[in-house]
């Protein structure tokens, strides 16, 4: 297990990367017979993400670990007004690379996503999962989630919707040094004014 790892948001010269994870975990998953991410990353949308400050790189000894995106964006498609949608902040594009499998880092990943949803003063962290991913829908549950129901649209690969109480942690994972950071200046350069950490575990 990892000491400790650390959370932080993602620069611009990280894009490349964080498409780089996208793809290994998509050899990974096609290895063990999972459908998942058989196409490539949407660098386009990763770029908008890091710009807009919410994408995260996860690492540690200056390795990188996986990556997340969190933000209050509810997929229309998959939650409802019934659902209050903006109590919730929303996991994307949560990866894990396959050499940090095993070690719990995901765990502490969902418990920094947990614990930053608090922070806003939401009520959830949700997230939606593959649905034919069996495994991710147990691994989840077995995080502390509950599955919402599944909506199935034939033009939709995810649409397995699961919801956490923001601020539960499970501390199963290795503690982190979560960095957050003012957003991106107009020319695309990063602000260090104001950065801070919070830790746990």
């Amino acid at each position: 297990m990892h000491e400790r790892v650390t959370i932080r948001p993602a620069d611009l010269s990280e894009v490349e990367a964080i498409a780089s994870m996208w793809q290994e975990t998509s050899k990974w998953l096609h290895s063990k017979g999972v459908d998942q991410w058989q196409y490539p990353a949407d660098e386009e949308k990763i770029t908008r993400d890091v710009t807009s400050g919410t994408a995260y790189v996860v690492t540690s000894a200056g390795k990188y670990l996986g990556t997340i995106t969190v933000d209050e964006n509810a997929d229309p498609e998959f939650w409802a007004k019934k659902d209050l949608p903006t109590e919730a902040i929303y996991g994307h594009r949560i990866i894990i690379l396959p050499h940090a499998r095993g070690k719990s880092v995901g765990a502490t990943v969902l418990d920094w996503a947990s614990r930053k949803a608090e922070k806003a003063g939401k009520r959830w962290l949700r997230v939606d999962a593959w649905k034919t991913n069996t495994e991710l829908a147990r691994y989840y549950e077995g995080q502390g989630f509950e599955h919402v129901r599944t909506v199935d649209l034939p033009h939709r690969r995810s649409g397995a919707l699961f919801q956490r109480e923001a601020g539960t942690i499970t501390g199963a994972g290795p503690g982190f040094l979560g960095l957050e950071s003012p957003l991106h200046e107009p020319d695309g350069t990063r602000s260090t004014e104001g950065q801070w950490g919070w830790y746990a575990g």
